[in-house]
Formats: C-alpha cells, sequence, structure tokens
C-alpha cells in the first residue's frame, strides 16, 4: 500500500515537472481575493474600510502517511483614489508545497484595481449616499514566480529491483530523468474584471468576477524542455441575500478551467447576527465536482473574521484517504486608517 501511495503522489509531482501543471485551489477562494481576481482589490463588499490583511493555510493529504502538501497565502490591499478616480492597490503572496521531492512553488504578485464607473470605493470615510448602485472593476497583477525542487528525493518505478529483496527500492539505481536545473524564476501576468449591484435598501446584491491567468505562458520546465504554463481562467458569481435583521445567505458558483484541467465548485455561506455589534457566527457548505465536499464555520466580529474548513475526499483518492481530504483555516482583518490593530485585535 505505501508503494502505490508514493507511487501515486510521484506521479503527481512528475506531471507538474514535465507536462502542463496545474494551478492549486483554496477552499476559502472568497477570502482569498486578490488571489481569486486581480480587480477585487482594494474592494470590501460595502464594509467601511480603508484597508485589509488576509491569511490563509492549507493543508492537503495528510491521511496518506506522506508529508502534507501546503499552501500558505498572504496579501494585503487598500483603497484610494487618484485625481477623484477609485483605485486600489495591494499585493500578495502565496507558497504551495508540495511534498515529497520538495516540489515548491512561491509566487509574489503586486495587484492594482481602477473603478471605471467613476463610483468611490466604500471607505471608512465614504458616505453611503455618494456611493454609486453599480461597482465595476478592472484589475491587472505582476509579479514574478520562483519553482524549485530536489530530484534526488522522489522515487520512481524503475528503481525498485526484483533482485532486492524481491521489488524493494534500491537508490543505487538510476530513476533516467534529466533535470537541467533545480529551481526557475518567471515573469507572470493577470487580468480581471468584476461588478457588483451596490444600491443600499436592497435584499439582494448580486456580484460576478472573470479573470485570465498568466498571459505571458512563462516556460515552466525545469528539465530543459518546453512547457508553458497554461492560461488559467476563472469565473465566479453570487448573490448576497439579507433575509431577515439577523440572517444572510450567500449562494455562490466558481469555475476554474486551466488547460484539460477544470474546477467546479458550487455552495453557500448562512451567515447568523448575534448581537447589534455586528457579531456573526457563520457556516458554510460547497461541493467541488468530483472531489470534494467541504465544510466550513467560523466568527466574524467587527472588523476581524476566522474562518475554518474541512474537505471529505469523494474523488477516487478516497479509496486511500479514507475521504480525509484538506483542512483550512484563514483570518481577515479590514482596517481604518488611525485606528490601531492591536487595541481593535485586544477588543475582540
Amino acid at each position: 500500500m505505501k508503494k502505490k501511495i508514493l507511487f501515486l503522489v510521484s506521479g503527481f509531482i512528475c506531471t507538474a515537472l514535465s507536462f502542463k501543471a496545474q494551478d492549486y485551489h483554496l477552499s476559502h477562494y472568497d477570502v482569498a481575493t486578490l488571489y481569486l481576481n486581480p480587480a477585487l482589490t482594494g474592494v470590501y463588499n460595502g464594509e467601511k474600510a480603508d484597508y485589509k490583511v488576509t491569511v490563509d493555510q492549507r493543508s492537503q493529504w495528510r491521511a496518506l502517511g506522506v508529508k502534507p502538501y501546503l499552501t500558505t497565502y498572504l496579501s494585503y490591499d487598500m483603497a484610494s483614489q487618484i485625481k477623484g478616480r477609485a483605485v486600489g492597490f495591494g499585493g500578495y503572496l502565496i507558497n504551495n508545497n508540495g511534498g515529497i521531492g520538495n516540489f515548491n512553488t512561491l509566487t509574489f504578485m503586486g495587484s492594482a484595481s481602477y473603478d471605471i464607473l467613476n463610483a468611490k470605493k466604500t471607505t471608512a470615510t465614504t458616505e453611503a449616499s455618494a456611493r454609486n448602485k453599480h461597482l465595476l472593476t478592472v484589475g491587472l497583477q505582476m509579479g514574478l514566480f520562483y519553482r524549485s525542487t530536489n530530484p534526488n528525493a522522489l522515487n520512481y518505478d524503475v528503481q525498485y529491483s526484483l533482485a532486492n529483496n524481491g521489488g524493494a527500492f534500491d537508490q543505487n539505481i538510476s530513476n533516467n530523468e534529466v533535470y537541467n536545473r533545480s529551481s526557475i524564476v518567471r515573469f507572470d501576468a493577470n487580468y480581471g474584471i468584476y461588478y457588483k449591484y451596490l444600491e443600499s435598501g436592497k435584499k439582494a446584491h448580486p456580484y460576478a468576477g472573470l479573470s485570465i491567468n498568466h498571459l505571458t505562458r512563462p516556460n515552466e520546465s525545469l528539465t530543459g524542455g518546453n512547457s508553458h504554463l497554461p492560461i488559467k481562467w476563472v469565473a465566479f458569481a453570487g448573490c448576497e441575500i439579507k433575509l431577515d435583521d439577523k440572517m444572510d445567505l450567500v449562494p455562490r458558483v466558481l469555475y476554474m478551467n486551466q488547460a484539460k484541467a477544470y474546477d467546479f465548485t458550487s455552495g453557500f455561506l448562512f451567515y447568523y447576527r448575534l448581537n447589534e455589534n455586528q457579531t456573526k457566527v457563520f457556516g458554510g457548505f460547497d461541493y467541488r465536482w468530483k472531489d470534494a465536499c467541504i465544510i466550513s464555520v467560523g466568527l466574524k466580529h467587527e472588523s476581524y473574521a476566522l474562518r475554518m474548513s474541512y474537505d471529505i475526499n469523494t474523488s477516487y483518492l478516497k479509496n486511500y484517504s479514507r475521504g480525509r481530504g484538506a483542512f483550512e483555516i484563514s483570518f481577515v482583518y479590514i482596517g481604518q486608517k488611525g485606528k490601531p490593530f492591536l487595541k481593535s485585535f485586544s477588543q475582540f
């Protein structure tokens, strides 16, 4: 069984190294807004804020008995204005470590957005009467990604020898793989557009976004060949529905397509307001097509939001994982100028 698992996980990594790799995904995709869509830079969905800090971490495939896949996301963005035009600036770091072989990708992207309807962004100093009924933003990201691996840490089927205890692994046997380098640095760029209906007093506020990622199609090969990163399309939509003074419902969908791989997720978040101080508890359920059921719980208090989720694996890998997929936790702070973070945190 252990040998089968090693073959399986090694196969994932070899595919990423030799062919057209696909980006990793997050269950808290709506939290990692800059990774989701550049046009969401400095956009806070109607909340009074000047800037936002987000941290997210995802641990996957620990149940396979090998080093888990670990994804860490960190971002900062802020809302601003230039000559009366609403803009947003920020950036994010996302690091993904692929377990066996120490396959690692670190990406940094600078991000900017522009409100093409000339509506003021919802900052802490923006009056409700000055906000437009519609928000339509475009965004652009540019940055670098660093990819590395340790080829000597990978095991291949040709290295299992019948002469060695009837089929045991023999590290002295060559894997017949050629790596010209163990790391690369490449330039990349993303573009996105986002729309949301903002009119106050309405019970439903629909939104939608579309982004195109890897516009430069950088060569990601570590073996000296030509393996250009495929363009990734990301489309998402949802609707924030106010059920009553205490309850909100947010149905949403996400679709991603990269080369011949696709990812479709649908589900909802349900919020319940506990008191007048905007303290909310929330839960959610999402289904990632042919992959996992995602259960989420969280707490939101004024400027802070904490969420945890667990992916229950439903793909063919459930035979190995017994349904144990991924654990993810995220923290978001939406701040205002002149309001100290630590003082606000002590009141949480």
